[in-house]
């Protein structure tokens, strides 16, 4: 009785979203209109990036827009990586080539692109690459590079650090209807869509390394502080019936299996329907999926939720691999619904994660496109290593 009751109310809920997206009050499921009728349009996230991108062309020389402008193509936008710039040559401008007034004007461009949790999130991380760098080299400098060991290789541990994030623009953001940019570099790839006054947000890796610093006046601060704990609080709320359906395996994977190049590597209704959670867990559920949605600028947030709603809260699933008595230690999870996948994988003090929108990443279904995604971290990095080899150079 008590589950028909739910559906009842779930499908109710689901027809009220449906009759607001009808006539206006809610963004539609593929994203906001060009216009919100409660939102000036100067205030959009489209106009606000619109305008930003334009401050940052302005800044740069004719070279320099010669080499941070792409073909607004398939090809050219689904070439970023989470690996490092030493593994993974990337097209566009390095932050560290720019000048100071330019830089200024990219994080101008990240700010319009993000909410202010999102941007504390992505500047962090490149402030955490840049200590991973330090100490890669303080270690190299220390000890020489591991015969066995490919992580102190000079050439790699400068290839980390904030300067060596690059930015590309697809398209022409003055004129374009469709148009996107990125910013990528080690543990990151930020892709940003906009179409037609639509914006989106996906795919966007985020990953971290220290993910907590352990020494100094800066010790116990974290860039990405509640990725874990989000997940760690659902898996824990759950009975032993729940997890039983929710975990899949003791060990989790190495990777993200629907990470960079993997696209179309999405398992379906794997681990435990939101359907079978209580009122409660599914709170939990809907709390760790805004932390990954509201990194982006509230329209676009607001209409991802507003998709997500409307194929039903009550169809995710939440998906768990690894233990589950420590938040420090090795876990995988995995949430995913017909508008939605999060993954996260943690090794010790070191996650990554993605985002994607099954349906519309890349701004996909806006432009009546199928994307996909050539190359995956693995095939970048295992190319870095052939490419070397036949140099006659050890990594």
């Amino acid at each position: 009785m008590r589950g028909s009751i739910m559906n009842i109310s779930n499908k109710h809920v689901r027809v009220l979203i449906a009759v607001l997206i009808l006539i206006g009050f809610l963004p539609t499921a593929f994203g906001q209109q060009g216009s919100p009728s409660n939102i000036p349009a100067a205030s959009t996230s489209a106009q606000q990036m619109k305008k930003a991108a334009s401050v940052l062309m302005e800044s740069l020389t004719r070279s320099q827009r010669d080499g941070i402008l792409y073909e607004f193509t398939p090809e050219n936008r689904t070439n970023w990586s989470n690996t490092p710039p030493f593994v993974h040559k990337r097209p566009g401008l390095r932050l560290a080539s720019l000048t100071n007034i330019q830089r200024q004007a990219a994080h101008g461009l990240l700010r319009a692109s993000l909410s202010s949790q999102g941007y504390q999130k992505i500047t962090g991380v490149m402030r955490l690459d840049s200590i991973h760098g330090a100490r890669s080299l303080e270690e190299l400098d220390r000890n020489g590079p591991a015969e066995d060991d490919r992580i102190y290789v000079r050439e790699e541990a400068e290839s980390f650090g904030t300067g060596n994030y690059v930015i590309a623009i697809f398209g022409n953001p003055n004129s374009d209807h469709d148009w996107s940019w990125i910013i990528q570099g080690h543990h990151m790839g930020a892709n940003f869509t906009v179409s037609d006054g639509r914006t989106g947000f996906t795919p966007l890796f985020l990953g971290a390394t220290p993910l907590v610093l352990e020494q100094g006046v800066l010790a116990g601060w974290s860039a990405m502080s509640h990725e874990v704990t989000r997940g760690f609080e659902l898996i824990q709320s759950l009975d032993d019936a729940q997890r039983a359906v929710a975990i899949e395996s003791n060990s989790p994977p190495d990777g993200l299996p629907a990470g960079v190049g993997q696209k179309n590597n999405i398992a379906k209704n794997q681990g435990l329907h939101a359907a079978d959670m209580s009122v409660q867990q599914q709170r939990l559920l809907q709390i760790l999926v805004e932390e990954y949605v509201r990194n982006s600028d509230f329209d676009a947030a607001e209409a991802q939720l507003a998709a997500i709603a409307e194929s039903g809260w009550e169809e995710l699933w939440f998906e768990w691999q690894g233990q589950t008595e420590n938040p420090k230690e090795p876990l995988f999870y995995r949430v995913q619904g017909e508008r939605i996948l999060i993954e996260l994988v943690q090794r010790p003090n070191h996650i990554h994660t993605i985002v994607r929108d099954p349906a519309n990443d890349y701004g996909e279904y806006w432009l009546n496109q199928i994307i996909n995604e050539e190359y995956s971290s693995g095939d970048r990095f295992e190319a870095a290593i052939e490419r070397y080899e036949m140099n006659g150079e050890a990594l």
